[in-house]
């Protein structure tokens, strides 16, 4: 086995209680000896290349999943049956709330890049830690309001728009201990422009205007530098 596959077999493999996610995902809150039991309901080994489809929506209800590494993007069907960008994951988040009530799956989701995901099954864990439940509700409430903080930026000016999801980006990766002034952004102009209301144009000319008054770098097609956060920030708060 070649240094690289034994390092990802390593990366896929590792136990929820030596997770570098820590806190961010459920173990947060737990004791050690519950930490220790989330083993015995969640697989650590199901990994998505770019363009794989973890679940499509309007699938059975199986599972949930605390995405790892990587990113992917949230779809839902519109009523003209074309697929809407919902939203991103970010490593930490839970994924597959949205099949708990109806149990169903109301949403498609997409791999953005090679990502790591751990599959959670929801009865396993009820029984070995019957008090889970509380962290997941917790989980399921940030989605909550990561959906009403998109929807109240919905109705701002496009600019903001644009503004806000790096910001939002820029904050959950700092949470994540990751590098959060300079990241990839794997949705396209149209992906972008669909998820914040927005023509592709109109997206591409708030992007080179940000650029231009010297706020964020692209340093290609997909990675952008923050250079000026606070400047970023008074857009959203003082206009």
């Amino acid at each position: 086995m070649s240094s690289v596959a034994k390092n990802l077999f390593r990366e896929l493999t590792v136990s929820c209680a030596d997770c570098s996610l820590g806190d961010l995902c459920i173990p947060h809150g737990l004791a050690q000896q519950d930490i220790d039991r989330l083993d015995d309901s969640v697989s650590h080994t199901k990994l998505l290349h770019a363009g794989d489809i973890l679940y499509q929506q309007g699938t059975p209800f199986k599972s949930l999943f605390a995405l790892k590494s990587g990113s992917v993007k949230i779809l839902a069907k519109n009523e003209e049956s074309n697929d809407d960008v919902m939203g991103l994951y970010l490593p930490g988040e839970i994924i597959g709330f949205d099949g708990v009530a109806t149990d169903k799956y109301q949403c498609s989701i997409h791999a953005l890049e090679t990502s790591n995901v751990c599959e959670i099954n929801l009865e396993s864990l009820q029984e070995n830690i019957p008090h889970i439940f509380k962290q997941l509700l917790k989980h399921a409430s940030k989605s909550i309001n990561q959906s009403n903080n998109a929807n109240s930026v919905s109705k701002a000016s496009a600019e903001k728009r644009i503004v806000s999801l790096l910001l939002d980006l820029s904050d959950r990766y700092r949470l994540r201990g990751y590098f959060y002034t300079e990241f990839n952004l794997y949705l396209s102009r149209s992906e972008i422009g669909n998820l914040l209301n927005l023509s592709p144009e109109t997206v591409s000319r708030g992007i080179r205007k940000l650029e231009r008054d010297k706020l964020i770098t692209l340093q290609n097609k997909r990675r952008i530098k923050i250079n000026d956060l606070e400047s970023l920030q008074n857009i959203i708060t003082l206009s």
